[in-house]
């Protein structure tokens, strides 16, 4: 099978184990007798290929009304040939059909009735649910039905009563179709009862409000409108509280400095002695080292002219007192 077609028949399973179809593995797969037929003229293993098709575990039944067309064909078939014994019945059972370990029976009313049943009226009544009176037509069993393409010379020789199985079977929502074309098993789309059937499960959920409520998360302003609501003393208007600034955005606060300790006697740096002060009583304490700064050239220049201002008041004074 290739990706594409695997790919897109993997999608056509899941929307069927969506409501309102809820399917579940494994799938249980109503056989008719074209399916049996063509899956053994191209040699394919009935198991794997369903299950491929599908994309999940399979259990595969056969009604009795299909058992029974089964043997009536292959005994009409025969005795046309001539393999019939002298009483005329025939033993032995046809190539095609599977073992019952492997293909077990599934049991329908049809049997115990007087009246013979086709088989695909008994495979429409199990896909349908078997309705009573004005019941809806439902595929509460959640059957898979697998047939084959029929060929020309079927339709011939049913003539204008032929029905076709997959037709049919299209009118019952939720039923997947499988059937052989050209040895290539197929698995259908959604048909449109389906579809209609899958709609009107979305609508009632949107009427409802299951699908903007309950899938919606909850948020902090809800929950406390629910608990002033549970109080009594809910407000129409929603309060909008004032929000800080980022945190992120915030320059952060430089730490404070360590003050003192008020109790220093405990601190082992007060016994150091300081570098000026005399550990002992006789000790005398070095004195301080004072550095000379040098005179820079402007200093210089204005030492210089305060001296000559000096000089010439004392000349002045005594130039006065030689004229007094």
């Amino acid at each position: 099978m290739r990706a594409k077609r695997s790919k897109r028949y993997r999608k056509t399973m899941a929307q069927y184990t969506l409501p309102p179809f809820s399917f579940r593995e494994p799938y249980q797969v109503l056989l008719d007798a074209a399916f049996l037929r063509a899956c053994h003229a191209f040699h394919m293993p009935l198991q794997k290929f369903l299950e491929n098709t599908l994309h999940g575990k399979c259990r595969l039944f056969v009604t009795r009304c299909s058992l029974g067309k089964i043997m009536g064909d292959w005994e009409r078939e025969q005795k046309k040939v001539g393999n019939g014994s002298k009483g005329g019945e025939v033993k032995g059972r046809p190539e095609f059909l599977p073992p019952p370990t492997e293909v077990p029976l599934r049991y329908c009313k049809h049997n115990d009735e007087e009246t013979a049943v086709e088989e695909v009226d008994c495979l429409i009544d199990l896909l349908a649910g078997q309705p009573k009176g004005n019941e809806q037509v439902k595929n509460k069993h959640h059957f898979v039905l697998a047939t084959a393409e029929p060929t020309d010379a079927e339709k011939r020789k049913a003539g204008r009563g032929f029905v076709d199985v997959k037709e049919a079977a299209r009118n019952v929502p939720g039923v997947p179709i499988v059937y052989v074309k050209r040895s290539v098993m197929v698995l259908e789309e959604l048909s449109r009862a389906s579809l209609r059937a899958k709609g009107e499960v979305e609508r009632e959920r949107l009427r409802e409000g299951l699908v903007g409520g309950a899938g919606r998360k909850r948020k902090r302003g809800d929950e406390e409108e629910k608990e002033e609501g549970e109080g009594g003393t809910a407000s129409k208007e929603r309060v909008v509280k004032v929000k800080g600034p980022n945190p992120l955005s915030v320059k952060k606060k430089k730490p404070k400095p360590q003050r003192p300790k008020e109790d220093d006697a405990e601190d082992p740096r007060r016994d150091r002695a300081k570098p000026n002060e005399p550990q002992d009583d006789n000790d005398v304490p070095k004195a301080k080292r004072r550095r000379k700064h040098k005179g820079k050239k402007g200093d210089e220049l204005g030492d210089s002219e305060v001296g000559t201002v000096n000089s010439v008041a004392v000349a002045s004074l005594a130039l006065q007192e030689v004229v007094a």
